[in-house]
């Protein structure tokens, strides 16, 4: 599995992408960009097989970010941080 981050273009289109089973079950995080520090929109980052980027690629609704590289670095660490703090409480 491949994991890959889009920005999101068309947000009405996007959530109906984003419901459907196959991305779901794929699972994804979204991110505002301000708050990666990255810049305005809204991102997903997801790791999924061929297929679902196959849907979430020709729906029109997201597009692969130039800084794309940046993006799933800052929200890996963002993960990382995230589960070190659950690990810190004990739990």
């Amino acid at each position: 599995m491949e994991v890959r981050v889009y920005r999101i273009v068309d947000k009405a289109k996007a959530r109906e992408i984003l419901e459907r089973d196959e991305i779901k079950r794929a699972g994804y995080i979204q991110r505002d960009g301000a708050s990666l520090g990255v810049g305005k929109g809204d991102y997903i980052y997801i790791k999924a097989n061929d297929a679902v980027f196959k849907i979430i690629e020709e729906s029109g609704a997201f597009e692969r970010p130039e800084n794309e590289e940046e993006i799933k670095k800052k929200i890996e660490e963002e993960q990382d941080a995230a589960m070190s703090g659950v690990g810190f409480l004990g739990m």
